[in-house]
């Protein structure tokens, strides 16, 4: 009888047992691979494809000519070329969370760039260079990422200058022996001209409307805006400037690279990364919205 009560009593645990909730299996623990960063595909003979086996690309730059470029407190290149550079970066080597650990910069001024480029110091020039037949002889250029020049400077209530026709028989102050004169008059033969020993004294004049207008390169009329921001720059430039990027002159080993960057370089204006670049960090100095160079 025993024997049987047992049996009945273990035949009802195990039913009772079949009817509770069983508790699921802990998930594996194992930890999930940290994702490897895409690079996009080049032909293996192409110097895109060399930068990337190198895991580098090194970029000359300058490193006090802000806005376009200079350093930072510390020591990080900043400005329109550094960022421009950091997304050539991206379209060689892909997106990373630090763009500058796939770049070696490579400090230059406008005196050393094209040397740099022609001694393989660095891989791509970003620095200003001027598109100048000049250049082109000693290096490869890109085509135009910026277009400056000289252009005139006008009190903010001034209507009726708006370009280089505006000028008859108005006066512009210009700096001695910079030149200006020169363009000025190339510009517009009925236009007077007043140098002054300094923009500051042209400034002053200006303000007191002893003259109409003031010319000088754009980097020295964004300048004076935050000197007097009761004025604003019109019209076209009385003589252009043109940057590009310089690489070295492609003979065996930059194969591809020239007409790639030229694709990058299009669409980095068409996508509108360029016109954000610009508004980043120049139209705070430049007081002008423009997407294209």
């Amino acid at each position: 009888m025993k024997a049987s009560r047992i049996a009945s009593l273990t035949l009802i645990s195990l039913a009772l047992a079949g009817c509770l909730p069983q508790a699921s299996p802990e998930p594996s623990r194992t930890a999930t691979p940290a994702p490897t960063p895409s690079h996009p595909r080049f032909e293996l003979a192409t110097y895109m494809y060399a930068l990337q086996t190198k895991g580098k690309i090194r970029i000359g730059a300058l490193d006090n000519a802000a806005p376009f470029s200079s350093r930072d407190p510390s020591g990080r290149y900043a400005g329109f070329e550094p960022d421009l550079g950091r997304e050539l970066a991206k379209a060689i080597f892909g997106t990373r969370q630090d763009i500058d650990s796939v770049i070696e910069w490579i400090s230059v001024d406008r005196g050393t760039a094209v040397s740099a480029l022609t001694s393989a110091q660095a891989d791509v020039v970003i620095a200003r260079v001027p598109a100048t037949e000049e250049r082109s002889a000693a290096v490869d250029l890109s085509d135009t990422y910026f277009i400056t020049g000289q252009r005139i400077l006008v009190r903010s209530t001034e209507s009726e200058i708006k370009d280089l026709a505006d000028l008859d028989t108005k006066t512009v102050c210009v700096q001695s022996g910079s030149g200006v004169e020169d363009h000025v008059a190339a510009a517009n033969d009925s236009a007077r001209t007043l140098a002054l020993d300094s923009y500051a004294s042209c400034v002053g004049a200006l303000q007191q409307g002893q003259v109409d207008a003031i010319g000088a390169d754009e980097l020295t009329l964004w300048g004076l805006l935050g000197q007097d921001p009761n004025t604003k720059i019109v019209g076209r430039a009385l003589l252009e400037e043109r940057y590009a990027i310089g690489m070295k002159k492609n003979t065996t080993d930059r194969q591809g690279f020239l007409p790639f960057l030229n694709t990058w370089l299009a669409d980095v204006i068409r996508d509108g990364t360029w016109g954000r670049l610009y508004a980043q960090h120049i139209a705070p100095l430049s007081k002008e919205t423009k997407a294209t160079p």
